[in-house]
């Protein structure tokens, strides 16, 4: 199994990660910047690495992600953003419930392209994080390693959106790993992403 499909849904709850990946303290999205994309509902594999991701409609403008491989699974909460042209997968541990004191709701950041039913998927690329940190760190983007060795993205959600809106994190991001949904699940025409107001209170 390759890493760069395990690096899409899998090891990105707090307790269970083994390492070797980047994660934030903070979204990278605001309420204002979520927006919801109905073609991404459905039955997403890669074959190669027997990764399947099954999304459906979380609560609030999210999405529940269901994935497994054949050695672990698990279910995230995800949110959509953009950015310039730019699509974003902000996961996390699944919302809503308590993870104790001592356990930290973290969140991975996935760039997504979605052509028909291809979904392109690419993490933030850990070995060019971990070096960053060695060599001082990304300006405008604290970080940190922690004690499993995952970089630790430890800026707001401003100066994650900052930096992702500047245009240079090309080479930031990992191989790309590619997912086709599920015939039976083929949502039948092509959708477009809709545009929510916030939450009101």
């Amino acid at each position: 199994m390759t890493r760069t499909s395990r690096l899409v849904f899998v090891g990105l709850l707090a307790a269970g990660s083994s390492g070797c990946l980047v994660l934030a303290l903070h979204p990278a999205h605001d309420d204002p910047s979520i927006i919801w994309d109905p073609a991404l509902v459905g039955t997403w594999v890669n074959e190669d690495d027997r990764v399947t991701a099954v999304v459906g409609r979380g609560e609030w403008r999210s999405f529940r992600i269901e994935y497994e491989h054949p050695i672990e699974k698990g279910t995230l909460t995800g949110y959509l953003t953009t950015l310039g042209k730019d699509t974003y997968l902000d996961v996390s541990p699944v919302r809503g419930q308590d993870y104790g004191s001592f356990l930290i709701p973290v969140h991975a950041l996935l760039r997504v392209e979605r052509q028909a039913d291809t979904l392109t998927i690419q993490a933030l690329d850990y070995d060019r994080f971990a070096l960053a940190v060695k060599q001082g760190g990304i300006p405008g983007l604290p970080m940190t390693l922690d004690q499993k060795q995952n970089v630790i993205l430890t800026g707001s959600t401003a100066a994650l959106r900052k930096w992702l809106k500047a245009g240079t994190v090309e080479a930031m991001f990992g191989a790309r790993a590619v997912f086709k949904r599920k015939a039976s699940a083929a949502p039948g025409r092509e959708s477009f992403l809709i545009r929510r107001p916030p939450r009101r209170s």
